[in-house]
């Protein structure tokens, strides 16, 4: 007779409570750090837009990208500060570091089996968390191009190759 090899995972509910509780934390972090990202990015939208070169769009756009890192490991440490007294982690920068295997999903937390779910749940939370950033980011690079581009017409810099290779009609 086969004997079907099942992960023994206890407590699901309240590993459920917890992760979901995590979740929401986790969300309510993401919102609060994109609108203040937004707001931001629009008080110097306008200066950027008028002198848009492209030291200026390299260093907003650098700029976004190490924030919304930022925000990803405060997100990240809220999931580490929970798996610490769960598990057996020698320091806080283990339990991050697990944490961060779980967030990005290149592997699983390694927590007790009382409380394996909330590595799948950070995963997921991860996933989520990326993509809603992979939004703001272009959103964010989209309108920078469209202000280089029309820096570049106004100053009569962008499309110069193509008018000197097109004949005159």
């Amino acid at each position: 007779m086969e004997t079907l090899l099942l992960v023994h995972v206890v407590r699901e509910p309240r590993q459920l409570v917890v992760g979901a509780l995590l979740m929401l934390v986790t969300a309510i972090l993401q919102t609060f750090g994109v609108v203040f990202l937004e707001e931001m990015v629009e008080r110097v939208r306008d200066e950027i837009a008028r002198n848009t070169t492209r030291a200026r769009m390299l260093l907003t756009l650098s700029a976004v990208i190490v924030y919304l890192f930022a925000l990803h490991l405060i997100q990240m440490s809220v999931w580490a500060a929970v798996y610490l007294p769960l598990a057996p982690y020698q320091s806080f920068a283990v339990a991050l570091y697990e944490s961060a295997l779980a967030f990005t999903t290149m592997d699983v937390a390694e927590l007790p089996p009382d409380w394996k779910f909330l590595s799948a749940a950070e995963g997921i939370t991860g996933l989520l968390m990326f993509a809603w950033s992979t939004g703001v980011l272009f959103n964010q690079t989209s309108w920078i191009t469209e202000a280089r581009r029309k820096y570049l017409r106004k100053h009569h810099l962008y499309g110069s190759k193509e008018k000197e290779a097109a004949p005159e009609s």
